[in-house]
């Protein structure tokens, strides 16, 4: 006797296929719409960061470690706050969008530190 559906396990096995193809496609188109991360830009030119008054009162020092987004001009794009002090994030967010790093082909995220000392 023949069946009109398939069984239940080929049902399940092609499911997890699907999916699982799905997925793997949904990973691949995601990898390659993020900013590449690259090292090697180089600063062009750098804008120092003003210690905020209120941190050099309290004697607040520490290093703020950001990740810029480069456009391929070099111009700095945007600027997200990894970690550090609350108090000197604001200061250091403001001078990196200051900055100016070498040309490329494509658009980078560039890991950053700032030292208020």
């Amino acid at each position: 006797m023949r069946h009109l559906f398939p069984s239940s396990l080929n049902l399940r096995r092609h499911a997890a296929s699907t999916t699982s193809a799905l997925a793997f496609g949904l990973l691949i188109a995601f990898a390659f719409s993020l900013p590449a991360r690259a090292d090697d830009r180089q600063v062009v030119s750098k804008v120092k960061a003003t210690y905020p008054e209120m941190a050099k009162r309290l004697r607040i020092t520490g290093t703020v470690m950001l990740n810029a987004t480069v456009a391929p001009n070099g111009a700095v794009k945007s600027v997200k706050t990894i970690m550090g002090e609350k108090i000197l994030m604001e200061a250091a967010k403001d001078a990196v969008m200051k900055w100016k790093f070498t040309p490329s082909d494509h658009e980078t995220v560039e890991d950053v530190e700032i030292d208020f000392h």
